[in-house]
């Protein structure tokens, strides 16, 4: 007969072996489960490796393309530019390598170089001191207001710039009051030591003016009025095209591209008055830049780079 004691014992040694299953299967499984992922990992990590080596190859070809390219700018540009007086004009905030990049193209071009006007932040006109400090160096009233006051200074620049209504002093009256910063060529060795604000016009000068991402003051507040003053100023004077090209760096991602030179080309004023560059941190559109600034003799423009409303990457070498 069964006794009380032998259900008990029954029982603890269906606990203990259920105990023992489940100790042995996890142990089974962990270990399963814990080889599966040091394979997953090491596998990562192979590929890891992969990718990196992958990279690096790539990054190698991508150093001997951009070397191919500056080298063929160079080869595009020589020469085109001789003894032509060229101004680069910035707005504060652009980034400075593809404007460096693009001097660079400019001396192997032969051109002469008239210096870097930078057209500052204060052109922004934000407070009433900057209003007040700039119609002092205008010589005209405060009270004509800040777009006002900001047309006029850009208006009379571009006459100073192209000689159709020069006034050697107005330059260095708004470097005094903070609106304009100039860069002589060659910096302080340069081989012109009385070239200076006050020395413009200069004749023959072609413009090079380059905004866009990263511009402190906005495109269609400075830089874009001052190339309709600019193209305004050369209409005055019997010209059919001004001396100047619009150019901007730029990059793919989202709203990156023709931030600047976008508002030129869809401009029914200088749409077809004036080339555009679009890719002047590469190599390709420094050299699009030079060719157009040569094109100014044909005279022919055109819109050229990667972005929206691009025509073709480079002018026509073409006579």
């Amino acid at each position: 007969m069964i006794n009380l004691r032998y259900h008990i014992v029954s029982l603890a040694a269906v606990f203990l072996a259920l105990a023992l299953g489940i100790l042995v299967g996890s142990t089974v499984i962990d270990r399963a489960i814990v080889d599966e992922l040091r394979e997953r990992v090491d596998s990562v990590s192979r590929r890891a490796d992969r990718t990196d080596g992958e990279n690096r190859e790539l990054r190698g070809q991508l150093d001997l393309m951009e070397g191919f390219a500056t080298e063929a700018r160079d080869q595009l540009v020589l020469g085109r530019l001789e003894g032509v007086p060229v101004l680069v004009v910035t707005v504060q905030g652009v980034d400075r390598a593809p404007v460096d990049g693009a001097r660079e193209a400019l001396s192997v071009a032969g051109a002469v170089p008239a210096g870097s006007l930078l057209l500052t932040n204060r052109f922004r006109l934000e407070s009433e001191t900057d209003v007040r400090l700039l119609a002092t160096a205008l010589g005209s009233a405060p009270t004509l207001g800040a777009d006002v006051l900001r047309r006029q200074a850009l208006g009379r620049m571009a006459s100073t710039l192209d000689g159709t209504n020069p006034e050697p002093a107005l330059l260095p009256a708004l470097a005094a009051a903070g609106f304009v910063g100039y860069e002589p060529p060659g910096g302080t060795t340069t081989t012109q030591p009385t070239l200076g604000l006050g020395s413009f016009p200069v004749p023959g000068l072609r413009v090079l003016l380059v905004s866009g991402a990263g511009a402190e003051a906005p495109d269609d507040r400075v830089a874009l009025p001052f190339a309709q003053a600019l193209v305004t100023s050369g209409t005055a004077a019997g010209n059919e095209r001004a001396a100047l090209v619009a150019a901007e760096a730029g990059h793919d991602a989202g709203d990156g591209r023709a931030l600047f030179v976008g508002l030129v080309r869809s401009g029914s004023d200088l749409a077809n008055r004036v080339s555009t560059v679009d890719n002047l941190e590469s190599p390709i559109g420094q050299a699009a830049a030079v060719l157009a600034l040569g094109d100014l003799d044909v005279p022919r423009t055109g819109s050229y780079g990667v972005g929206p409303g691009a025509q073709r990457l480079l002018p026509s070498l073409e006579p």
